[in-house]
């Protein structure tokens, strides 16, 4: 079995040092550069694509693994003049608040377009980038999140697996979410990756089975996470022993647990859960999703 390693106090200081900012809730609603145009976006090294909206562009927009559906600026919808839909409700870590909706004739990344969409709007200040590609958008696309080169790729053919790459077995459900084979001790886990998200997330049902199985490593942290509407909600913050994915165990994981509205809303609230945010798919080479083979692909560093 695969081992990896993290350092547990510059990991913990990376998650309890802030707050988690994901990029998107989730919300209830019905000729690009190259992949290589890409940047960092902020501290937590999340990945941006660019990105043509009706056209207009390039335009920074998060690809978010764990979002249902697709985000703009206020700003830039009130920019290209984009007609207004009907309220919705977005949902985030923090509970659902009714947001504005808009229209979208193309949004497109490269060579891959979606047409006549209907896009959440938030501001800018809250947002803090010009839009987010949720699944809707991304639907069987693969996906290429390569930290160590500093790109993003959607729906191209990923690198051939080698022998630093680990294989974890994922499973497609009807939402457009992938889940992949996770254990801590003593206990399964549902598990998910969550390419928006700055910080790894449990929910209080593994927090009861973590504390029960004696699987955290000293004492937990109060400290507060923060959704994108704005909304804070207080959590606390610990440093799991193991987590296996598929035949990789990493150890001194550190996540914040709390009574967090995204497990809710995908029906996780009574099963241990875990969202794997990118404070630690960072620490990989690279991550990367294969839909049509059901796999999540580590490539460990070294």
């Amino acid at each position: 079995m695969n081992e990896f390693g993290f350092s547990r106090r510059s990991l913990l200081g990376l998650t309890l040092g802030g707050v988690l900012a994901p990029a998107v809730g989730l919300a209830e609603q019905e000729g690009a550069p190259t992949p290589d145009a890409l940047k960092y976006l902020d501290a937590a090294r999340r990945l941006t694509v660019q990105a043509y909206v009706n056209g207009h562009g390039p335009l920074d927009f998060l690809v978010d693994t764990g979002a249902n559906s697709s985000v703009i600026t206020q700003e830039l919808a009130d920019q290209l003049g984009l007609p207004r839909g009907a309220a919705s409700r977005l949902h985030s870590i923090a509970g659902t608040q009714s947001v504005a909706t808009a229209r979208v004739a193309t949004l497109a990344v490269g060579k891959r377009v979606r047409r006549d969409m209907v896009v959440s709007v938030l501001p800018r200040e809250l947002l803090r980038m010009d839009g987010v590609l949720g699944l809707e958008w991304l639907e069987r696309a693969s996906l290429l999140l390569d930290f160590k080169q500093r790109r993003m790729t959607v729906g191209e053919g990923l690198p051939v697996p080698d022998y630093k790459t680990v294989i974890v077995r994922s499973k497609l459900l009807r939402s457009g979410l992938t889940l992949i084979d996770a254990f801590m001790p003593l206990q399964r886990l549902v598990a998910f990756v969550d390419s928006g998200s700055t910080t790894t997330v449990g929910n209080l049902a593994m927090l009861r089975a973590a504390s029960q199985n004696d699987a955290l490593l000293g004492p937990m942290v109060a400290t507060e996470l923060r959704s994108v509407t704005g909304q804070v909600l207080a959590g606390r913050g610990a440093v799991l022993s193991r987590l296996t994915l598929g035949k990789m165990t990493l150890r001194n994981i550190p996540l914040v647990f709390g009574p967090i509205h995204t497990f809710d809303y995908w029906g996780f609230r009574e099963q241990p859960a875990i969202v794997i945010g990118t404070d630690i798919l960072q620490r990989f080479d690279s991550v990367s999703m294969d839909f049509k083979r059901n796999e999540v692909r580590f490539r460990v560093p070294g």
